[in-house]
C-alpha cells in the first residue's frame, strides 16, 4: 500500500468511497474545492493501483490540524489503511499540537477507531450535520 497526495485522476474513486462510507453525500465539486484550498492535506491510500481510502485535513490555525474526512473502502477495512492515512497526515504536519474532528454520535466504528488512536470526546455538537444529526467533537493533544 502507498499513501500519496490526491490527484485529479483519483476523484471518481474518492467520491465513490465517500458515498459508500459516509452518511453525508458530497458532490464532486465539493472535493475539488477542498483540494483547491488544502492540496497538501488531501491524501489517498492506493493498493494494487486502486484508491482504497483517503483523508482530508486542513490547518485552521498554527499548530492545529482538523480532520475533515477519513474513509476507507469497505472491502479494505481492518487492514490498517485508516491508521496509515491518519499517521501520514500527522507526519506531514510535524508542528501540530492539537488534532480534532467531528464524528456522528451514532458512528460507533469511527468513534472506537479514534479512541484507539488517543482521541477523546470533548463535547456534543447538536444539529451538526445537514440532516440535523449531532456530532461529537473529538480531540487529541500531541504535546
Amino acid at each position: 500500500m502507498a499513501i500519496r497526495k490526491f490527484e485529479y485522476k483519483d476523484l471518481e474513486s474518492v467520491v465513490k468511497i465517500a458515498h459508500d462510507s459516509l452518511e453525508e453525500k458530497y458532490t464532486t465539486d465539493f472535493f475539488l474545492h477542498l483540494w483547491s484550498i488544502a492540496p497538501d492535506g488531501f491524501l489517498v491510500a492506493e493498493k494494487n493501483d486502486a484508491v482504497v481510502g483517503f483523508i482530508i485535513t486542513i490547518e485552521p490555525c498554527i499548530n492545529e490540524l482538523r480532520i475533515l474526512m477519513l474513509a476507507v473502502d469497505e472491502k479494505y477495512r481492518g487492514q490498517g489503511i485508516g491508521s496509515s492515512l491518519l499517521r501520514e497526515a500527522i507526519l506531514r504536519h510535524p508542528e501540530t499540537r492539537r488534532i480534532y474532528l467531528e464524528v456522528r454520535v451514532d458512528n460507533k466504528e469511527a468513534i472506537l477507531f479514534y479512541k484507539r488512536k488517543g482521541f477523546k470526546i470533548k463535547q456534543m455538537l447538536p444539529d451538526f450535520y445537514t440532516d440535523g444529526s449531532p456530532a461529537y467533537l473529538m480531540e487529541k493533544i500531541l504535546f
